[in-house]
């Protein structure tokens, strides 16, 4: 974004005053359409001495044409603006705005002690230029900002000051904002942990940059949306019939965790599967026959634990059907000889593969560069831990590199890190985040339910990455619907899945960007 904003400035002739106060009119606007009526009175803005300023002195001006009472705290002398933010530092004082240009600590005091009342405070006070922890007065007023005591809706202008824009990383002070606003573009600190958690929800603004140069931009991910989703999933034809749309085979449960195949096989029908088969231990069978009416049944020989033995393998095999796409892992068990069932249906089955939950614990980095057909990986950060052979932390510090690196292993292989903002990537080519979801969804069998919704895409044709990028943003889509029509506060793995197809009608019948709660760039 730093490279876009200076050609369009140098090479494309847009101003950057023009620029600011785009910027700052957008902001405006959108805090002004989050806040109910009678929370319009009162705004306060900390401004610092950059552009992220300057696009502050704008928000104070068109938020009092609106009617709102503004104040600004400056946290810097107004003889060290420079530029754009100075000419909008001026244009404010011209229209009546209260600046307060606070030099120390008391002062700073001082004016939150005024501005106790206010509805919305606006953070303006460093951009995505900025680099390490924030020092001095910038340090103490994202202090002050997080524990006023009164609640009031918080802004943070293009990112939470804090939160470093290219790896999200927060290494003192930050604000934890109740939206973003940022520009052209969303940035990486906004999608990554631990940045993500500093903003509950993320708007792009369109501030009038070329657009070729948002199109063209070099980057490492792109930020899954409604259209682009739409734009793969495959249309049924009028002459749709079940053996048209797909055969999947999952192999999954065992004695205790019967509900993570159920749930697998659910959704897999939910997400239009034609039809399914679900692989279980011989005993369990009356447990899975009555569950899921739709599905079909193979018992399978199983060992003293109650799982599947290696000898399900034969079993599978003399089927003879070649099986559209196969998910193999969700509570299958850690016994050893299902882990060896698992390896062997990673090394010899030619259909597109999906592995997940106890299935990742039986496979490697070496039994998955092995294997010659498609397939995909769906860990959490402990499962991929694992497979990387480094702790979870180390995971989420470098969500997109491990997921690129384990991709990396072989030109067959996508992988799903599950997590807020789920990232796919392959060896080569763009990453893709998933925005939807919500931190709502954080119960058991969730990620049963996303295997099964990704192996129905593989299993309905979509190519893997398409598929899992797709199965990711259906899936958080589902459960941010039933959260946001019943208001709960937790979506279970099943209500999830009820709403898939609702969540598939939702992108269907809209050409436009969604307005989802944390974090999605809206606009």
């Amino acid at each position: 974004m730093a490279a876009i904003d200076r050609m369009a400035i140098e090479e494309r002739g847009t101003p950057g005053l023009y620029l600011m106060e785009r910027a700052g009119e957008g902001a405006a606007q959108g805090i002004f359409a989050a806040l109910p009526p009678e929370k319009r009175r009162r705004a306060a803005i900390l401004c610092g001495k950059g552009n992220n300023g300057g696009d502050g002195f704008v928000i104070a001006r068109r938020l009092q044409e609106k009617g709102v009472t503004a104040a600004v705290c400056l946290l810097s002398r107004s003889e060290e603006l420079k530029g754009d933010a100075r000419t909008n530092f001026l244009l404010a004082r011209e229209a009546g705005i209260w600046i307060v240009e606070c030099e120390t600590s008391d002062s700073l005091k001082i004016f939150f002690q005024a501005e106790a009342e206010a509805d919305v405070w606006v953070d303006a006070l460093l951009g995505t230029g900025s680099r390490g922890a924030p020092r001095g007065l910038i340090a103490e007023a994202i202090r002050e900002l997080n524990n006023h005591p009164r609640k009031a809706f918080i802004a943070s202008v293009d990112i939470a000051s804090g939160v470093d824009a290219d790896s999200g990383q927060v290494e003192g002070e930050a604000v934890y904002a109740d939206a973003t606003f940022t520009m052209g573009l969303p940035k990486t600190g906004h999608v990554v942990p631990p940045g993500l958690n500093y903003s509950k929800r993320l708007i792009v603004l369109d501030i009038g940059f070329p657009y070729d140069l948002l199109l063209n931009a070099e980057s490492e991910a792109e930020l899954l949306t409604a259209a682009l989703v739409d734009s793969w999933l495959p249309r049924r034809e009028r002459s749709a019939h079940k053996g048209s749309e797909g055969h999947i085979l999952i192999i999954a449960g065992s004695r205790g965790m019967t509900g993570a195949a159920l749930l697998c096989s659910k959704a897999a029908i939910r997400m239009g599967a034609g039809l399914a088969t679900c692989v279980c231990p011989a005993s369990l069978l009356p447990i899975y026959a009555s569950s899921v009416w739709e599905m079909m049944t193979m018992p399978a020989p199983e060992t003293d634990a109650g799982s599947l033995a290696l000898e399900t393998f034969e079993r599978i095999v003399a089927q003879n059907k070649q099986y559209s796409a196969v998910v193999i892992g969700p509570g299958l068990g850690l016994h050893p000889a299902t882990q060896e069932l698992v390896r062997k249906v990673a090394l010899e089955i030619a259909s597109p593969l999906l592995i997940d939950g106890d299935g990742l614990s039986a496979v490697s980095q070496e039994i998955l560069a092995a294997r010659k057909h498609p397939w995909v990986v769906t860990p959490h950060p402990g499962e991929m831990g694992r497979l990387m052979g480094i702790s979870s932390a180390q995971v989420q510090a470098d969500r997109w590199g491990c997921a690129r690196r384990l991709a990396s292993i072989s030109p067959y292989g996508t992988v799903a890190l599950k997590g807020p903002c789920t990232v796919i990537a392959q060896r080569e080519g763009m990453m893709y985040v998933n925005p939807t979801g919500s931190p709502a969804m954080a119960s058991g069998g969730m990620g049963d339910a996303l295997a099964g919704t990704i192996g129905a895409l593989l299993a309905r044709g979509m190519v893997p990455m398409q598929a899992a990028a797709a199965g990711a943003f259906l899936h958080g889509l589902a459960a941010d619907l039933f959260t946001q029509e019943t208001g709960a506060e937790t979506a279970s793995a099943g209500q999830a899945i009820d709403r898939l197809q609702q969540a598939v009608s939702s992108i269907r019948n809209s050409c436009r960007a969604f307005l989802f709660p944390h974090p999605l760039g809206e606009g």
